[in-house]
């Protein structure tokens, strides 16, 4: 094996991070519309799917757990999402704090979703997104709404990009 070889191979797990960058973009796209009480198709999102792909969203403190099988109850689920609450919220944001990928086809992400209703009471719920891919798309996905260090899929803990980094750093030192 040649040194370009092991680079190309090395950073396969990143392959698949722009699909989920375009899932994010997506969906805060749908959660602009809903604001904004405009309608919203979901194609975009369900391109993004296998046919035969699963949802499942957790959070027993906050959701409960429901989950969506093949394309036509996971496009209900995103339709409905699209429609908001009627007017409810006059923002409603999600920012991704950390991804990894734990390999080329299992990706996992944590962010805060930021919601203010018309009254002015805001809203953080925490996430985690856990992804599973097959042939460049979205096989299965598995949303835990809630702190990430309570999922079983990806326990992330409160680790920050910093914290990350000085981990590493450490990880070094000792190896």
């Amino acid at each position: 094996m040649n040194i370009k070889d092991l680079s190309n191979r090395r950073l396969e797990p990143f392959d698949n991070l722009d699909l989920i960058k375009h899932y994010f973009a997506l969906i805060g796209d749908m959660d602009q519309a809903a604001v904004a009480e405009e309608k919203f198709s979901v194609d975009g999102v369900m391109s993004l799917w296998q046919k035969d792909g699963v949802l499942t969203i957790r959070g027993k403190e906050t959701v409960g757990e429901h989950e969506y099988k093949g394309a036509d109850q996971i496009a209900k689920f995103y339709t409905r999402r699209a429609r908001g609450v009627g007017g409810e919220f006059k923002v409603n944001l999600s920012s991704i704090d950390v991804a990894n990928s734990k390999n080329r086809d299992h990706i996992t992400a944590s962010g805060v979703r930021y919601m203010v209703t018309r009254d002015e009471a805001g809203v953080q719920a925490p996430f985690t997104h856990n992804f599973k891919l097959a042939d460049g798309k979205i096989a299965a996905l598995d949303i835990h709404v809630g702190k990430p260090g309570e999922t079983e899929l990806a326990p992330v803990g409160a680790l920050r990009v910093e914290d990350m980094g000085r981990l590493s750093a450490m990880a070094w030192m000792v190896a």
